[in-house]
């Protein structure tokens, strides 16, 4: 049910986006708002629509860690090229664990 809403959404975006770049709002303060809200967002929703599964695979541990790089990296861009290896070495060093009755 989650998957069909997010690509529900991120279509209603998509279409919302076309929708204001050609008929724009009186006020243009809204319409440069909801154009960049629908451009942003709606590719993001149907990007999330088609990894749903995928992310249900994700490790719990990791996506706070992402999140709080995300945040770090809108805040001081600059730090990416400190970000990308640390990344990298938190995928390969994650915890392993070994299933039972192996």
């Amino acid at each position: 049910m989650r998957q069909h809403v997010l690509g529900i959404l991120g279509l209603i975006l998509l279409v919302g986006a076309v929708y204001f770049r050609y008929w724009p709002m009186a006020d243009e303060r809204w319409q440069v708002w909801t154009l960049s809200a629908c451009t942003r967002l709606g590719p993001v929703l149907v990007i999330l629509w088609f990894a749903y599964d995928d992310l249900q695979r994700v490790p719990r541990w990791l996506l706070p860690v992402v999140l709080i790089v995300l945040i770090v990296l809108a805040i001081r861009p600059k730090l990416l090229l400190l970000a990308v290896p640390v990344l990298v070495a938190l995928a390969i060093l994650r915890p392993r664990f070994e299933k039972k009755g192996e």
